[in-house]
């Protein structure tokens, strides 16, 4: 078995957050590649998660072209797979990342210099652009947190695990929202994947650039807050993530 367990005392969001995991995990299908539930532990304060224990590795970085062939295909898999979804949980397009407000969050309070200066120059612009979800809509059940540190590799499988941010949206949602971290790590750009893979092919460009604009604002709002109780890793992740998520949005723009 593979346990993990939150306190409230250490970080007061994280119990309703393996709440809401353990909800999701126990409406998915026993075919689904994850890591099943097996039991919940919830006296109010501490929350733990048992969950079966996979044999397998995170995907080695920088990565490696093969490994991320394999998590791109599983990724296909996954959204055939969860088509229609199996678990009621909100639309992408209702409820999508930070409120879809990251740019508008900088406009309202400004970081100064501490800006990019594409961001600062185009800052009214993204902020509509965010603002204006286009049809992200559909039927799957996304991941909404794939990246390499929630994915194992096993001899036959890819396994996705650390599910409590799913929602409801397009096939090629989970894609767009992993691909960012992909260059981060030593992978290619995201404009170098996105458009070969089979569920990106019938996307909709200003639905895509309007979810590649909902994450770039949350990551980048969000890398400039304070670090949270207990993750003092948090910020710079997001900002490193941000960097390659604002070089796709400016690609997929054309904004100079």
């Amino acid at each position: 078995m593979f346990v993990k367990l939150v306190s409230g005392d250490a970080n007061p969001e994280s119990p309703e957050i393996h709440r809401q995991e353990a909800k999701i995990l126990s409406e998915l299908p026993p075919d689904a590649p994850v890591a099943h539930l097996l039991e919940v532990y919830d006296d109010g304060n501490w929350v733990g998660l048992v969950l079966e224990d996979v044999p397998g590795r995170q995907p080695r970085l920088p990565w490696q072209a093969h490994e991320l062939n394999r998590v791109l295909d599983a990724l296909d898999e996954l959204a055939a797979r969860m088509t229609p979804s199996p678990v009621a949980v909100p639309a992408f397009a209702d409820d999508p990342l930070g409120g879809g407000e990251g740019f508008a969050l900088l406009d309202k309070i400004g970081f100064g210099q501490r800006l990019d200066p594409w961001v600062e120059r185009h800052l009214d612009r993204l902020v509509h652009l965010e603002s204006a979800l286009a049809d992200s809509h559909g039927e799957t059940l996304a991941h909404g947190d794939v990246r390499a540190d929630n994915v194992l590799l096993t001899d036959d499988r890819v396994v996705f695990v650390d599910w409590p941010w799913a929602s409801r949206g397009a096939e090629w949602l989970d894609l767009v929202l992993f691909l960012p971290s992909v260059a981060m790590q030593g992978g290619p750009a995201p404009w170098e994947v996105f458009g070969s893979r089979r569920h990106a092919r019938p996307a909709r460009a200003e639905a895509v650039t309007a979810v590649v604009a909902i994450l770039a604002g949350f990551l980048v709002s969000r890398s400039l807050e304070a670090a949270p109780p207990g993750l003092p890793t948090l910020r710079p992740f997001q900002a490193a993530q941000a960097t390659h998520a604002v070089a796709w949005l400016r690609e997929r723009t054309g904004w100079v």
